[in-house]
Order: structure tokens, then C-alpha cells, then sequence
């Protein structure tokens, strides 16, 4: 926790100020003036190590080279590949990919591939001192943040409310709106608008944060999507925006999925291929210093994938951080069995 030091608070606004002078796009990373990391216990030395089936990382420090070494990876494969490396943890990300079959519960949608890489399948992660754990089973999702000398009673099965000295933290996970949007049964003939992705309205976005994107049934002609196995097919396509106290990012995503005979939707069928454009430019706050403003912008592509997902803006700090995005750009262009599916979005 931060201490409430005038010489502490003087160094963190300076700290800010200097980030905004430099205007650069990185992760903002505001900690205590002279803090050590030093290797938690049960890491065997590392910054990053695992502990009962949760990732620890040393300090915020360590938290946020993670942040940026994933962040420009940000590929399946190699996001695989960097999990593997700590034996016994399974990232929410992981724990996603499932057949549907298994699929029996309802899960909270974290709409960030770097967010649900780190987090265990449980909701779980621990920086220096404190655990962390997402309440999965509520309708708005909550962090409850619990000190490793209090967890004991969370690895014997404990409901974190009803832990000693733990603090609830509310937090967002939200699907943001789109204007405008084409209906199902409309005929969507141009959808790219002619100009660069970064060229933004002269308005400021709305904030309705927590409202979902499109979901689309049909192709650009109007024809319903190709059914798999009999199954009907769909397209979610977002913007969204995350707050997860100590993190918080904006990005894009497209997602291709197939109803079940579980009455849900499962992510298991293929695009043929997929790209997307995303520009975005807005502010990180952190309440009681220095707005920071951003400028970010992505584009990527896939082949033979279930979902194409990005992360525009990101940063963390060890308090509450929010990326609060003012105008946000996205388009895609989508191949589907050979039928094209396409939006643009400009706000």
C-alpha cells in the first residue's frame, strides 16, 4: 500500500508529469520513490515464478515487464508457449478452450487476451504480498484482494468475503457500444468508410461502457451465415474496455461462434481468414494525479482461426488506473466459409 507521505506524493506527480511531457505510448508503472522488489518466497529467486497453481510476481515492476512481453507477442501460439513454461498454472485463457461438451458453467468475460493469460484458471494472481482473486459468480464482478498470510483458508475452499482482512474492489469488464450498426437483415454494400483509421470525429465518444457490440448473424449480401453441423453461426465483434484495478487496457476483437446443443455459444469453428484495423486516443487516469493521454493504433490479421483479438492501450499502476478512451476507431473484414463479412466503426 502507498504510503500518505508528502515527499512520496511530490515524487508520483513528478513521475506522471514527466510521462506526459514525453508523450510516449508504454505502460505507466507509478510506484513508492526508493521501493525494492525483492523475490518473493516459493519463486526460487525469480520476479515471476508460480504458487499453488497461481502466477506471484515479486512487485508491480515485475508485473509489468510480464504486461509488456505478452503484450508484443500477443499471438496464440506464442502466448502457449510462454504459459508452459510454469508447471501446474492453467490461465483462464486456457481453461476457455474447451469442448462443448464440457462446457457447463457460465464464465465471466474478460475481454483481454493478455489479462486472461496471467490470471489462473481460479480467477487468481499475487503481486508482492497480496492475492488476488476475480469473484466469478456474481453479476458484477468483484476483486477481492487477500494477504498470503490469510491464504490458507482460499486454498481450503473459502468464499473470499468471509476472509479475515480482505478488501473488495469493484472492477469492470465491459463490452462497449457501436454507432452505428447494421441491422441483420440489412444489405451492408460499402462498409469501409473512405478514410485512414486514425481519422476521429471532431465529438468526444459517449462513455456508455458496459453496453456489447455487434453480433452477426448474416454476410454482406444478407445470407445467413453457413450453420456447422446443422448448428447456426454467429459473429461478435467489440471494442472494449477493462478495469482491473491495478490494470487496465482498451483493444478490439472478432470472434466466431456456433450454438450448442447446451442452449450457449462456443467458440469451436474457424474463420478462413480475418484482419482488423483499430486506432484509439483518449486519457489514463489515476484519481488524484496528472491525466496521461494516449494514441495508439493496431492492425492484424489470421487464417484458419476462431478469433482475432488485440490490445490497443494498456497500463498499470499500483492503485486504481483506468484507460478511458475518447474517440476509438475499428474496422474488420472477416472470410467465412467463403462469404464476406464486414463493419466499420468511426467515433
Amino acid at each position: 500500500m502507498i504510503k500518505k507521505c508528502t515527499k512520496t506524493i511530490l515524487a508520483i506527480v513528478a513521475i506522471v508529469g514527466l510521462a506526459v511531457s514525453c508523450g510516449r505510448d508504454t505502460a505507466v508503472v507509478i510506484s513508492e520513490v526508493g521501493q525494492q522488489e525483492h523475490p518473493l518466497p516459493g519463486n526460487n529467486g525469480q520476479e515471476v515464478g508460480q504458487r499453488n497453481g497461481w502466477l506471484s510476481f515479486s512487485g508491480m515492476e515485475a508485473f509489468e515487464a510480464t504486461m509488456a512481453k505478452l503484450h508484443a507477442a500477443e499471438q496464440g501460439v506464442e502466448l502457449d508457449n510462454w504459459e508452459k513454461q510454469f508447471k501446474g498454472f492453467t490461465s483462464w485463457r486456457s481453461a476457455e478452450i474447451v469442448g462443448e461438451e464440457q462446457e457447463t458453467e457460465t464464465r465471466v468475460d474478460i475481454p483481454d487476451v493478455l489479462l486472461t493469460t496471467i490470471l489462473n484458471d481460479k480467477g487468481r494472481i499475487q503481486i508482492a504480498d497480496t492475492v488476488y482473486q476475480l469473484a466469478a459468480d456474481r453479476k458484477e464482478p468483484v476483486l477481492f484482494a487477500i494477504s498470503v498470510k490469510q491464504e490458507i483458508p482460499l486454498l481450503k475452499g473459502a468464499e473470499p468475503v468471509r476472509i479475515a482482512g480482505v478488501v473488495a474492489h469493484k472492477i469492470g469488464l465491459h463490452l462497449m457500444p457501436f454507432f452505428p450498426t447494421w441491422e441483420d437483415n440489412d444489405r451492408v454494400v460499402s462498409p469501409y468508410p473512405v478514410s485512414d483509421i486514425c481519422n476521429f470525429p471532431s465529438q468526444i465518444l459517449f462513455p456508455w461502457w458496459g453496453q456489447k457490440g455487434g453480433l452477426i448473424y448474416n454476410d454482406n449480401n444478407g445470407n445467413e451465415l453457413s450453420r456447422d453441423n446443422g448448428r447456426n453461426v454467429r459473429i461478435d465483434y467489440h471494442r472494449w474496455r477493462v478495469g482491473f484495478l491495478f490494470y487496465s487496457s482498451a483493444g478490439v476483437r472478432v470472434k466466431l461462434y456456433k450454438n450448442t446443443r447446451l442452449g450457449g455459444w462456443m467458440s469451436t469453428i474457424k474463420m478462413n481468414s480475418a484482419s482488423i484495423q483499430a486506432c484509439s486516443k483518449g486519457l489514463v487516469i489515476i484519481p488524484g494525479l496528472l491525466p496521461i493521454p494516449y494514441n495508439a493504433q493496431v492492425s492484424a490479421s489470421a487464417s484458419n482461426a476462431n478469433s482475432l483479438e488485440r490490445t490497443l492501450k494498456w497500463a498499470v499502476a499500483p492503485m486504481h488506473i483506468e484507460v478511458v478512451p475518447h474517440h476509438f476507431n475499428f474496422n474488420f473484414s472477416i472470410n467465412y466459409r467463403g462469404q464476406q463479412i464486414s463493419r466499420a466503426i468511426r467515433e
